[in-house]
């Protein structure tokens, strides 16, 4: 049996649905991580301090550093 040679049009037909495909899928596997504060498995995550930490308890952690950082009534200015 002779192989037939591919057309140009073909190729990019070809080309088209596999990169289609790729961007369906995202183009990579999703890794799931445990977040380090509440243990839930998630697929997006923020990285502080080498921890893993799910949105929810990274805005937490952001909302409690900000909270003893500011003082009521201080001026942030110098002088």
């Amino acid at each position: 049996m002779v192989r037939r040679e591919e057309t140009a049009e073909e190729r990019t037909a070809r080309w088209i649905t596999r990169e289609a495909e790729k961007a369906e899928e995202g183009g990579r596997k999703v890794k799931k991580v445990k977040c380090t504060k509440c243990g839930k498995e998630v697929d997006e995550f923020m990285e502080v301090a080498g921890r893993p930490l799910c949105v929810d308890c990274y805005e937490e952690e952001q909302m409690e550093e900000m909270g003893a950082m500011s003082m009521p009534g201080e001026g942030g200015g110098a002088g």
